[in-house]
């Protein structure tokens, strides 16, 4: 899996933190668009990512979970009563459809901009944690995002990744 990275261009992957452990245990798939129609391209690929996390699941009960999808849109919205109305929307369609509303993952799309202090946090103190050392995160985006991004990551101790 880590020679894939060396093969890429346009990034400042060091081969030294990738190579050490060599074994990749989990993912959490993070990802965040301005707009919900910006996942489309992708959709077909979370779905099967998905299934396979459900198969693998269900034959394998006592096994943590490799697989974690974290989808955030930053939907405009009213000043006056925030994304209230469409947090219910949402919520109520996943719970009577048992899919998110805008991409229909299993996965739920949250609306506003993405906690990376809690995001990060649980990364590293639920039942399936990443010891600090041991998380990658790889970044693809805005310079402005970017920046937060690494200063959230070295606070816990990640080690960061920036595609060009």
């Amino acid at each position: 899996m880590c020679s894939i990275y060396f093969r890429c261009q346009r990034v400042n992957y060091n081969k030294k933190d990738l190579a050490e452990n060599g074994q990749l245990l989990k993912i959490d798939f993070i990802w965040v668009n301005h707009d919900h129609k910006s996942f489309e391209w992708l959709l077909n690929l979370l779905r099967q990512f998905e299934e396979e996390q459900e198969t693998y699941s269900t034959s394998n009960p006592g096994e943590n979970r490799f697989l974690d999808i974290h989808l955030f849109t930053q939907i405009k919205n009213d000043e006056n009563i925030g994304n209230v109305p469409l947090d219910v929307v949402t919520k109520t369609w996943a719970q009577v459809a048992g899919n998110d509303i805008f991409t229909s993952l299993r996965t739920k799309t949250q609306i506003g901009r993405s906690n990376w202090t809690e995001l990060f946090d649980r990364l590293i103190s639920n039942e399936n944690a990443s010891i600090a050392d041991d998380v990658n995160v790889f970044f693809r985006g805005s310079p402005i995002m970017g920046n937060s991004i690494r200063e959230h990551c070295e606070k816990f101790r990640f080690h960061f990744f920036k595609e060009f």
